[in-house]
């Protein structure tokens, strides 16, 4: 009996037994299945990750170069210094690294060791190292095998020109996601163009054993970004921004600007804000008033400028010519509840007259014969109450009212632009529609995105449209060029060999405190183009609360002038006034004749054998449109760098010279008259210099400012002369 209860134990024991086994094997069945199946490729994942490590390797951001290719912002590489915390191998290393590296780095030794305290994987501890602390720092890592420390390359965004063009260009900060310096275009160019800048990183992946032994490696390359092309000439741009700098000071005005447009492809040439800023110090929120772009983010109401839009609309409903006569009503006009004055008491004018001499009366006389709707119509036709869609953040559309909220007085106020705001590239677009026969081009900064591999990503196809016709621009042209004949800008603007056409304007800025227009504070502004026959450049500047003098014809008029004298030189622009060309005819023919005469004394018995061939009418023509003139000096600003109507006084023009003879043509004992360099670029010089077949030496950067050979010297090819920039 009790034999057979032990062997019901013994099967009882050995039962349970079995069951346990039976269950330890379910167990680690399931473990299996679940580690070998249903977590597979979680654990393959922590694998590699553990026997992996993956190092980043930077994408160069893309250039951006003016339309010359010179280089406006540049990606450099740069070294910074990171520490993965759990490599420390004891206490005593934490404090060796802090103790070494602390003076190098600019801590002191406590708040290193702090830095170096903790187990995180990764702790920056100190970016963007000069060439010589990183050498510093890497010479430590190296003698003391401090493990846990590495330096990491990054780029590092440069504006090699500093503050030339910031407000276009823009700036970059550090990608916050991915904890990248310079890597996020902030503003201008550096953040409309983003995507093609950005690049795209690449990475190298090394397999390590248990010891830490690398024992594999894969690379995917990283692509660089691309190279944006814009269109803007940066030595135009320099000599604008200089000449904006020293207006500044000399009026003691807010703030200044300035654009220079091409009306037929809408590119623009030079846009420029004084002050300025420096993008290399990377802005912070606090500096948006230094950062502003004023050219497109701050609408202003335009004043007398805005007539253009006006007189344009009345010639092309037919509702006026420029011969027509018109009333001005002794310079005043009642409308709704007010009363508009001129600032002259103008009794009867021609339309031209009245335009030249901005009359507000005509203005809103001509307004009311187009009525609100048609006129708001013509608003809208010249871009104004619309964004132009430049490449550039933060545009403004301006603010145009809805025909709705117009009081009874409103198209007074409109017609002589009041009560309506535009930007200065608005303004502009406007001027531009009427130098390119009507037709409006959108106004516009990248002329290409370039891949690394030369593909091209982005070619500009700016947006046109008709607004009105060839005549209307034709007949706003010439009202528009007797605005500097015979009108208000009549004393400013004497562009010897050139003609210009334009507007000036003088508009009140509002009193916040009373809602009224100011009697002190105004924004003069002149808007035109040149040569007015054959335009190649609008240009539009402002100044915002100028002391003193405040007029658009004795303030901003002046300042389009030396703009327009840079401009017509730098990019050699034939001249196009019937005087200056008759002139140069007469100077020909004076040359020749002065050179026979000096070539038969040379050569007394050269009998019937034919002397040196004199320079041809065209030749000295190119030649003689080097007259001298007093310049804007890119230093100093002054009222004696206005130029002069005087031909004598006059500045160079710098028409596109005619070949010299070729040696088998021309002997080459020939002489030519030497030209005056100053106040040209250097582009300009070294082009003249070749044609007249002159040896000059160049010193310095800038416009020209003295020359070795006197203006007016006669040499012979191959002399020498020391041009000196500044």
């Amino acid at each position: 009996m009790r034999t057979k209860q032990k062997d019901n134990e013994t099967r009882k024991r050995l039962l349970w037994l079995g069951l346990l086994l039976v269950t330890w094997m379910l167990v680690i069945i399931w473990r299996l299945t679940w580690l070998q199946v249903l977590r597979h490729d979680h654990y393959v994942l922590e694998a590699a990750h553990n026997q992996q490590r993956s190092v980043e390797t930077l994408a160069t951001r893309g250039s951006i170069v003016d339309r010359n290719g010179k280089e406006l912002a540049v990606t450099v590489i740069t070294e910074s210094l990171y520490a993965d915390l759990k490599e420390f191998k004891s206490e005593a290393e934490r404090q060796t690294a802090a103790q070494l590296l602390a003076p190098v780095l600019g801590y002191n030794e406590a708040e290193l060791l702090k830095k170096l305290t903790g187990e995180a994987r990764f702790v920056w501890l100190k970016r963007k190292l000069d060439p010589d602390k990183s050498q510093a720092v890497a010479e430590i890592i190296k003698t003391q095998k401090l493990s846990a420390l590495a330096v990491k390359r990054e780029p590092l965004r440069i504006y090699p020109n500093e503050e030339l063009a910031a407000s276009l260009i823009g700036f970059v900060g550090a990608d916050e996601k991915n904890d990248r310096l310079d890597d996020k275009g902030l503003a201008g160019l550096e953040q409309t163009q983003d995507t093609f800048l950005h690049g795209k990183p690449g990475e190298i992946q090394v397999a390590k054993d248990g010891k830490n032994r690398p024992f594999g490696r894969s690379e995917i390359p990283a692509l660089g970004g691309a190279q944006v092309v814009t269109t803007i000439d940066a030595a135009l741009q320099h000599k604008i921004e200089v000449l904006l700098d020293e207006a500044l000071h000399m009026s003691k005005a807010k703030a200044a600007s300035a654009i220079v447009l091409d009306p037929h492809n809408g590119e623009v040439l030079a846009l420029a804000n004084t002050p300025g800023f420096n993008p290399n110090e990377r802005p912070k929120q606090a500096d948006e008033e230094a950062r502003h772009n004023r050219v497109i983010s701050w609408p202003y109401e335009p004043g007398s400028i805005f007539k253009i839009v006006t007189y344009a609309a009345a010639f092309e409903e037919g509702k006026a010519t420029p011969t027509d006569m018109l009333n001005c009503g002794n310079g005043e006009i009642a409308i709704g509840k007010r009363v508009i004055h001129d600032t002259h008491a103008y009794g009867t004018l021609t339309v031209a007259d009245a335009f030249a001499k901005s009359s507000n009366v005509c203005a809103i006389k001509l307004a009311q014969r187009l009525g609100k709707e048609t006129f708001a119509d013509y608003i809208s036709r010249f871009g104004f109450g619309r964004k132009t869609g430049i490449e550039l953040p933060a545009e403004s559309r301006g603010i145009v009212n809805p025909l709705t909220s117009w009081r009874p007085d409103s198209i007074g106020s409109v017609a002589i632009g009041q009560e309506i705001s535009v930007t200065l590239l608005q303004a502009a677009g406007a001027v531009a529609t009427v130098a390119n026969r009507g037709v409006w081009v959108q106004p516009h900064l990248v002329r290409q995105v370039v891949a690394p591999d030369a593909r091209v990503l982005h070619e500009a196809k700016p947006a046109t449209r008709q607004v009105v016709s060839e005549k209307t621009a034709q007949m706003m042209a010439t009202v528009m060029e007797r605005v500097v004949t015979h009108g208000t800008a009549r004393h400013a603007i004497h562009l010897a060999g050139y003609t210009a056409a334009g507007k000036t304007g003088t508009p009140q800025k509002v009193d916040p405190r009373t809602k009224a227009y100011s009697q002190t504070k105004f924004m003069p502004s002149f808007a035109g183009f040149v040569p007015a026959t054959d335009p190649k450049f609008v240009i539009v500047v402002m100044l915002d609360e100028p002391q003193g003098a405040h007029q658009g014809g004795s303030v901003a008029a002046p300042l389009f002038s030396m703009i327009a004298q840079i401009a017509l030189g730098d990019f050699v622009v034939q001249p196009d006034t019937p005087e200056f060309r008759s002139t140069l005819v007469a100077l020909s023919k004076r040359y020749e004749t002065e050179s026979s005469k000096e070539e038969e004394l040379a050569n007394p018995n050269a009998g019937e054998v034919m002397g040196p061939v004199a320079p041809s009418a065209e030749t000295l023509s190119a030649q003689a449109k080097q007259t001298p003139a007093p310049v804007a000096n890119n230093d100093r600003l002054t009222s004696s760098a206005l130029p002069s109507a005087n031909l004598a006084q006059t500045k160079p023009a710098q028409g596109k010279a005619k070949p010299a003879p070729k040696p088998e043509e021309a002997d080459s004992g020939a002489l030519a008259v030497m030209p005056d360099f100053r106040g040209r670029g250097v582009r300009a010089v070294m082009q003249l210099s070749a044609e007249l077949r002159l040896n000059v030496k160049l010193q310095g950067t800038g416009v020209a400012v003295r020359q070795t050979l006197a203006p007016g010297t006669r040499f012979r090819p191959g002399a020498e002369c020391v041009v000196e920039f500044h």
